[in-house]
């Protein structure tokens, strides 16, 4: 074999020509890429931004497009690879393809035209699809499953929906759901911080309003069965439990509502755990990785779908008659967590916490305790005690 088609046929499985340039961190915006760039750097100078220094601020652009293409992988794909058949008599690919340059600014790494142009010419791939074009990738099964859970529970079954069957399902069945999401938090993120300790000295801030002022733990804390009249982000009526926030601030937006309390008495009662408490931590999630980065590929669809699973159900629903039908998907999901799920090391959760719907970028969280769990200040505990009121203000 010849050199020159040697060269030619490396060039062709690899998927990129070759190159001269450079490239430094300044022109890309994900920050594994910049990281990456710094790491390779070899060259003074960057042929795309003009930038140049004594010290070595650029990486060779060939190795870099290496990377990029390894990351675009993660979700595109050539059509032929994904089953995708070119029919000349109706039109040519029967499917709906993305060029190279379509698909590096939707990857959204790079502000500098200059640098996508040169990557466009360098990648030998021209068109390309959306990889698992006719499945669906792992994250949007999930997110799919997780649209037909939240309709299946509201309006066709709600107690037995975990008998379902699984014919006429494209995607995931309502009890597939569940279970996915709580392997996916058990193994796959079981090193990524879910599955939080909350210590006894965190200050666990509870608003009962009221017409008078209250001044116990049971009155303060968990309603008692007989008194969760209304249905709750996490929990139906008739089933209570504590609701409130690491701030005053956060727990006064996610309590008080100027139309229907002005005029009302707030207790603020703060409590403490009387153990170190378990609880799932849907509020501080991990970023999503990188597609570049090849080591935490496999966390993306995970994390993807978590995010916005986490923010679904923390989106604000209107009492307006509906919330005990808006909410049911998410007290389903309170009830698992509750009932069925175990961590990674058989811990069993105590609550969840959850971005506030009322007050931005602050957490809320409900815990899984009754309200005779709850003690007053100077109350002797036994072993079904969970919190004690430490202090009492009024607003």
């Amino acid at each position: 074999m010849g050199i020159v088609k040697a060269w030619m046929m490396e060039m062709q499985e690899r998927g990129y020509s070759e190159s001269d340039d450079y490239v430094c961190a300044a022109c890309v915006t994900d920050p594994f890429l910049a990281e990456w760039i710094a790491g390779h750097a070899e060259a003074n100078a960057c042929s795309f931004c003009e930038a140049v220094s004594d010290q070595p601020i650029a990486a060779p652009f060939e190795d870099f497009t290496g990377v990029v293409l390894g990351g675009l992988g993660f979700d595109w794909n050539e059509p032929t690879q994904e089953g995708i058949t070119y029919i000349t008599r109706e039109g040519g690919w029967q499917a709906s393809l993305s060029t190279t340059a379509d698909v590096l600014y939707d990857a959204g790494f790079s502000e500098n035209d200059d640098m996508i142009a040169a990557l466009d010419d360098m990648i030998d791939c021209e068109a390309w699809v959306e990889r698992e074009f006719y499945r669906g990738t792992d994250s949007q099964r999930l997110s799919w499953g997780w649209d037909s859970f939240k309709t299946f529970t509201k309006n066709h079954t709600r107690y037995f929906f975990l008998q379902a069957p699984g014919d006429g399902y494209d995607e995931l069945t309502p009890a597939e759901v569940l279970a996915t999401v709580s392997d996916m938090i058990r193994t796959k993120l079981a090193d990524e911080g879910l599955i939080k300790t909350i210590g006894r000295n965190t200050d666990l801030i509870r608003i009962r309003v009221d017409d008078q002022p209250q001044t116990t733990a049971s009155a303060i804390g968990t309603p008692k069965p007989e008194h969760a009249r209304q249905s709750n982000r996490m929990s139906p009526a008739g089933i209570p439990m504590f609701y409130g926030a690491f701030d005053l601030d956060t727990a006064h937006a996610e309590t008080f509502d100027p139309a229907t309390h002005a005029g009302k008495a707030l207790s603020v009662g703060t409590f403490r755990s009387l153990r170190d408490l378990t609880l799932l931590d849907l509020a501080e999630l991990p970023p999503v990785p990188s597609v570049f980065d090849l080591d935490r590929q496999p966390l993306i669809h995970s994390l993807r779908f978590l995010h916005a699973f986490a923010a679904d159900i923390s989106q604000p629903i209107a009492r307006d008659g509906r919330e005990h039908i808006e909410y049911v998907p998410t007290q389903i999901v309170t009830e698992y967590f509750r009932r069925l799920f175990r961590s990674a090391d058989g811990r069993s959760l105590d609550g969840i916490i959850y971005r506030s719907a009322k007050h931005a970028g602050a957490n809320a969280f409900v815990l899984f305790c009754e309200n005779e769990q709850c003690i007053d200040v100077d109350a002797p505990e036994d072993e079904a005690s969970l919190l004690r009121l430490a202090s009492v203000s009024y607003q």
